[in-house]
């Protein structure tokens, strides 16, 4: 009998935790600090308009169209800015509160064409192995740092410019979920250029970039690469004049504050090991 009680309050115990997790996934692991002109979230195959206070979720597709712009804060204190016609998955985002749970943590973005610049919070200073970034092109090993990137769109998608093809998705009752996912595999197949450059950090936890070939460029605060599909990555070099340019309309402010509604979820002060605990997980369509 005892041993039937135990089996049974297992099986509570199991569902509750896993309606808890359930119910976890449904809160933001994010919020729109600022935006400018119009923005998208891709949420469960449905477009919702994106503005300032608005939450962003794991999972999340995020899109900007052309003179827009959003700076996203997450409850880590990690900053994601996004200039015009950009495109941002939030793949994943695991923040568990205290150094003993490091190895729970993780934070992954995959780029596609557009101009970003990202500055890393508590997950990378924890565990710097556990923010990364996919792009197009290779992938970017954060080591707690500020960032800036340039993905270059390929030149029509189905037959139309980039950008018309992109203004499509933000047309009312369009299917804004496919037309990403279009978008997002055409840069995979037809980006010819990246440029990616350490804009600010710490000297010992340098910037990475792996491209398709498997080589690998570490880059120094101030250093940047260029990358091609057909030769890869650069050697690190002063930045490159098309990201400094480029990342002017990524602009990251720093005096934004938590709106009432986050406070909940994401503490007074993202980044605070004070703060209460926040996860989610999830890949992006």
């Amino acid at each position: 009998m005892k041993t039937k009680f135990l089996f049974f309050a297992v099986i509570v115990f199991s569902l509750l935790a896993f309606q808890a997790l359930a119910a976890g996934s449904d809160k933001p692991v994010g919020y729109v600090q600022e935006a400018k002109g119009q923005a998208l979230a891709v949420r469960d195959g449905k477009s919702l308009p994106l503005g300032a206070k608005d939450g962003v979720h794991p999972g999340d597709t995020l899109a900007t169209k052309a003179d827009s712009s959003l700076q996203i804060m997450f409850s880590d204190g990690s900053i994601l800015a996004m200039g015009p016609e950009s495109l941002c998955a939030v793949d994943e985002f695991i923040n568990e509160w205290g150094r003993d749970k490091t190895f729970t943590n993780k934070m992954k973005f995959t780029y596609g064409p557009g101009v970003f610049r990202a500055v890393t919070g508590i997950i990378s200073d924890r565990n710097p192995a556990a923010f990364s970034v996919d792009t197009p092109l290779g992938a970017i090993g954060i080591r707690g740092t500020e960032l800036g990137s340039l993905v270059q769109a390929p030149a029509t998608v189905n037959g139309k410019p980039y950008g018309a093809a992109l203004a499509e998705a933000f047309a009312p009752g369009a299917n804004a979920a496919g037309i990403l996912a279009a978008l997002r595999q055409a840069a995979l197949e037809a980006t010819s250029t990246e440029a990616h450059g350490h804009i600010n950090g710490w000297n010992k936890r340098p910037l990475a970039f792996t491209d398709k070939m498997g080589k690998t460029v570490e880059m120094a605060v101030g250093q940047g690469v260029t990358v091609s599909r057909e030769r890869g990555s650069s050697e690190a070099g002063p930045m490159p004049d098309a990201l400094t340019t480029a990342v002017k309309a990524a602009p990251i402010s720093r005096s934004a504050k938590v709106p009432g509604a986050f406070k909940n979820t994401l503490g007074d002060t993202p980044g605070s090991n004070n703060n209460g605990g926040n996860s989610g997980g999830g890949c992006s369509g």
